[in-house]
């Protein structure tokens, strides 16, 4: 009866224990039998589990520019939609700039009357110079106190200082115009547009982001143990997790100087071709272990 026993649990031993890998002998109830052990063998790193480290992180932009109008006009028209590509120099949206533009005039013709002022102020100073005793022409002959008082008698620093705040108001206003249209500062696509057509535009508000998607990194954290897998340089694997049947490469191009108080490092790695990226998407980031 023990014999028939003995068959039956080698019998089931050699069962569970067939498949890949080398022999080796174990005694079962007094019986001998032969066994299979997987080992590890050269060149099947890859597919252990512990092979490669991986963590996660996000897609970032390397580079990105806020748009905001600086003065509160109704917005004229917007010319891009989220997600369109635009090319350096491209108007993305303009304000109604009717007011702008007459407060340009109306500073130029401040300024021409303030020249005018100076030029008649200019012709009272030399007559309170003349009476002085002095010739208007031999400036340096003149003292300076008496070119003081012809100064203030004939109105001449007056004018002098109209024209000049007439001068900066106009440099004002025309800042106030070229700022009056949202401009592209560089090739990218556009997002988070949050403005429309005869909305009142707010100083300092965000109208859109423009991205520059060829320069993208992704960031991501890593205990300071497992450190010295990314230095400078080093390669890594990307894989979004909306589709882990795609996979970028990326290097690291900037490990943060500092610990924080989880433990970890952050660091970024910038991406060789980052085609169908958007920025903020979620990824797996992995490194060979060494």
């Amino acid at each position: 009866m023990n014999s028939i026993k003995n068959i039956i649990l080698i019998t089931a031993v050699l069962v569970l224990l067939a498949g890949c890998g080398s022999k080796k002998e174990t005694q079962v109830d007094g019986a001998i039998v032969a066994s299979q052990t997987t080992e590890k063998t050269a060149g099947a790193e890859e597919d252990l589990p512990d092979a490669r480290l991986t963590t996660t992180g996000k897609v970032v932009a390397a580079r990105y520019a806020d748009l905001a109008f600086e003065t509160a006009l109704p917005i004229e028209n917007v010319l891009v939609r989220n997600g369109q590509h635009v090319k350096k120099g491209q108007t993305l949206a303009v304000l109604d700039v009717f007011k702008l533009r007459n407060a340009i005039e109306q500073q130029e013709q401040a300024i021409e009357q303030a020249q005018l002022a100076m030029e008649q102020s200019d012709l009272k100073m030399q007559d309170v110079i003349i009476t002085q005793g002095y010739d208007p022409d031999k400036a340096a002959t003149v003292p300076e106190k008496v070119k003081h008082n012809a100064d203030v008698k004939s109105g001449y620093a007056l004018s002098k200082n109209q024209l000049e705040a007439a001068r900066t108001r106009l440099a004002a206003a025309q800042h106030e115009l070229r700022s009056g249209t949202l401009i592209a500062p560089f090739d990218g696509v556009v997002a988070n547009l949050s403005v429309q057509a005869h909305q009142l535009a707010q100083p300092g508000q965000v109208v859109c982001r423009v991205i520059d998607d060829k320069e993208m990194e992704v960031e991501f954290h890593v205990m300071e143990t497992e450190l010295q897998l990314f230095k400078m340089g080093t390669e890594v694997t990307v894989v979004p997790l909306v589709d882990k049947t795609v996979c970028y490469k990326a290097v690291v191009n900037e490990i943060n100087p500092m610990v924080d108080a989880m433990g970890t490092v952050t660091i970024r790695a910038r991406l060789a071709s980052p085609t169908e990226l958007f920025d903020g998407m979620n990824v797996e980031v992995s490194a060979k272990r060494e």
